[in-house]
Order: C-alpha cells, then structure tokens, then sequence
C-alpha cells in the first residue's frame, strides 16, 4: 500500500469536530462533541504556575488551596456541592499555567462551572486548611527527599538548566524553605498577580452541545478579572560540557540512574518530530526499543531502562532524558551499557524497519490516547495552550507516518552527543 493511501485509510480527523469561540475578555472556549453517557470532561487553565511563582512549592501549594475554601463557602460546603453534583474537580500549577480539571453529570454543567469560576476569582486561602496542608506537604517532601528517582532528575535539571528556566527542578531542600516562608499573605499576592481571565483556556468534551457550553461560560466566566499578562523572559538552554552529581541516600537497594543533553529547540522545530522517533526507538517504556531488549532482556542488568523527549514546549526548549535504575552491585556494568548503546545509536543510527515499525506504533498509540472524553478535551487545550492550530492533533501523526530513517539519523546526530551527556545517580552511590 503507497504511503498516502495508508495515511488515508488510518488517519481520522480530530480537529473537524472541535469548535472554538472566543469570549469578550479573550478567553478562548472549546467544545468537542464525544459519546460518553451523558457526562462531560473538561480540561482548562489560566496562566500561572512555577514561572509566574517563582518556587514550584509555592505554585503546588497555591494550587492546592483553590480548593480549600471560597469566600462564600468554606472547604466542608465546597466538597458537598461537588458531591451533590457527582462532579470531581482538581487544580494543579505547571511550569506556566494553573491547570484544572475534572468531570460532571450533563445535567449539572451550569453548577460546576461556576464553583470553578469561584474557586478562581474568590478564593478564600483559610489560614487553617493552610497549616494543615503545610503540615501534609512536609511529610511528603520528607518523603522526596529519600525518592532516589526524582533526587536524581531533579539534579539533572540543575545540571542542564539555570534557575528561572521552565525545566528547572528546585531542590527538596530549597522546596522546604519555601514551604515555610508562605502564608495566606503570599497566596494572596500570587493570586491576584497571576488572575486573568484573558489567559483563560477551557475545553470542553463529552455529550454537549457547543452553543451551550458558549452561552454558559460566557455567562459564568464574565466576573474574571482580566490584566496585561505575559510570559515571564528566561533564556534557552544549549548543550554544554557533560557534567556529572551523585547524591548518596543511605539505606537504599537501588540507584537511580539518569543522562541528559537539553537540545536548545521547542516542540515546532522541525527536528522535533525525527528526534522524537528516534528517541521512542531507543528507549520507548515497553520492550520494544533498544535499550530493554538489550541492556535488560539479554544482559539482565536492570528491570527498566527507558528514553524520552522532556519539557518541551512551543516556547521552551527542551531536552532528551535516558533512565534506568540499577542494583548497586550493578551499577558500574548497567552505566556503561546504557553508556554503549546511546554510542551506537548515535554513531550507527536506527534501520528503516525500526523507523516502520515505531512510526506505526506511535500513531496507533496516539489515537488510542484520545479516546476518552477527557484525553481528548486535555489534548484540544493543550494545542491552544501551547500555540499550536487545533489542526495539529492531525497534522503531527501525520508527519510521523512520512518520517525516514536518514531523517531520524540526522536528527539524532545533531542533538545525541555523547561527549556532552551529563548524568545524576542517586541512591547507594559513593
């Protein structure tokens, strides 16, 4: 079969059937009409998070908050109205935006967007429901702190990136000295410093009828103040000399074992798309890329070694990410396969039949990815979030099925260097 009949025969259009409007304060409404027994998921943000914060514990907990409480109702009446409504509701920071989500019953849609439109614009930040929440945050991050898996990506950001770049991780220590310089006083200034009702993004999936959807958050959203927001500046990251940390944690069976290179391009350069490829072959969770056949199926050394493209986005850069975790006594042999194989790759490069193969297996993936009301709503929002035409959801499959081998080998020579590589491990690490 010739390759644009196949892309033909496989490829359904996602963004027909998603209609858009934009509200008077520029926010900007999607609806994507979705069998799902009468219930609609909905996926949505304003501009925020870790950026605009400039902690990223100080984004979760801001976050966090939203929930505990409005000025009309207090955290125990907010829950009993979610539950009245048999909705779920959840707010989270990213690197730029305050994210929310959840689901409900057709029937109580009017309902739940507007206890969301008032956790946004009348949060209440109780001085209570915050002592009890720092209290739970510090327990967790004591819990971070002996993770040897996030220790060791969190000092491999450190070792890519500056401080003030999206893809910056601030160490468990500095994320507890942040924890405990807030109070309601700081989530208040954060508040009103990042609400606009301008950066508003809300997609829509489910059993809904798009003018109804227009006409309800038009009506419920009209209260959010709006402001002159932007993005604050940081500079791009570009590969620089490898460089290497090891954070001994006592008392573990494992060490966690990462590598990385920031690439220095978002996710609309054209090299995206062959580096991403190429990466799922190399490493691609699953036993179909090279580095589980390998350095886990004949060599036994590790139960999990995978690859993947990180922290990209259409105004930041991101960057490549190998990890594995190795017993201690195997750590020495695990490194340097893994080391062997990202040589081979990037010397050799991969064969079109693993092109083929992975080409297919990342569209298949992708459709079965969208296919829940709230894959898809999450995935409309994120192309309108992140800059990209609706059309995308079409178009980047697409460009994957017509991907070759010496495309995919370019890029992976550009940006795979081994020489440049900077690797964190934590665990039983001397």
């Amino acid at each position: 079969m010739k390759l644009q009949e196949f892309l033909k025969k496989k490829m359904t259009s996602y963004a027909k059937h998603i209609k858009e409007k934009r509200l008077a304060s520029g926010a900007r409404i999607l609806v994507a009409p979705f069998s799902s027994h009468r219930h609609v998921s909905l996926a949505g943000s304003i501009l925020g998070g870790t950026l605009f914060a400039g902690s990223g514990e100080l984004a979760k907990v801001h976050a966090a908050m939203l929930l505990e409480g409005t000025i009309k109702r207090h955290k125990k009446e907010l829950q009993i109205a979610l539950d009245a409504i048999g909705a779920s509701l959840l707010f989270s920071a990213g690197s730029d935006r305050l994210y929310f989500s959840g689901h409900v019953r057709i029937t109580h849609l009017e309902e739940f967007l507007t206890l969301i439109a008032e956790a946004l614009s009348e949060p209440a930040f109780p001085a209570r429901e915050l002592k009890i929440l720092k209290s739970r945050e510090r327990a967790a991050l004591a819990l971070e702190a002996q993770d040897t898996h996030v220790q060791a990506e969190i000092n491999l950001t450190k070792l890519l990136f500056k401080r003030g770049h999206p893809n910056f991780t601030e160490e468990t220590a500095a994320s507890l000295q942040n924890l405990e310089k807030l109070d309601v006083k700081t989530l208040r200034a954060l508040h009103e410093k990042i609400l606009d009702g301008s950066s508003l993004i809300l997609s829509a999936s489910g059993d809904i009828v798009p003018m109804r959807l227009f006409s309800l958050t038009e009506k419920v959203f009209r209260k959010l103040s709006t402001q002159d927001l932007s993005l604050p500046h940081f500079t791009k990251a570009t590969p620089g000399f490898a460089r290497r940390v090891a954070m001994p944690i006592k008392e573990k069976a494992s060490i966690d074992y990462e590598l990385g290179i920031a690439t220095g391009i978002g996710n609309k350069h054209p090299d995206y798309a062959p580096l991403l490829l190429g990466i799922q072959i190399f490493g691609v969770p699953g036993f179909s890329g090279r580095l589980m056949s390998t350095v886990r199926e004949v060599e036994g050394l590790t139960y999990a070694a995978y690859s993947y493209l990180s922290g990209f986005r259409h105004t930041t850069d991101g960057y490549i990410r190998i990890w594995s975790s190795f017993a201690p006594g195997l750590f020495s042999k695990g490194r340097t396969a893994i080391l062997r194989e990202i040589q081979k790759i990037a010397r050799e490069g991969v064969t079109a039949e693993e092109v083929r193969r992975h080409r297919e297996r990342f569209e298949a993936s992708f459709r079965v990815r969208l296919s829940s009301s709230g894959a898809f709503a999450r995935a409309a929002h994120d192309c309108i979030a992140d800059n990209k035409p609706l059309s995308y959801l079409d178009t980047f499959p697409e460009r994957i099925l017509t991907l070759s081998a010496p495309e995919v080998n370019r890029a992976l020579r550009k940006y795979l260097i081994p020489s440049k590589l900077s690797e964190s491990a934590a665990g039983s690490v001397t």
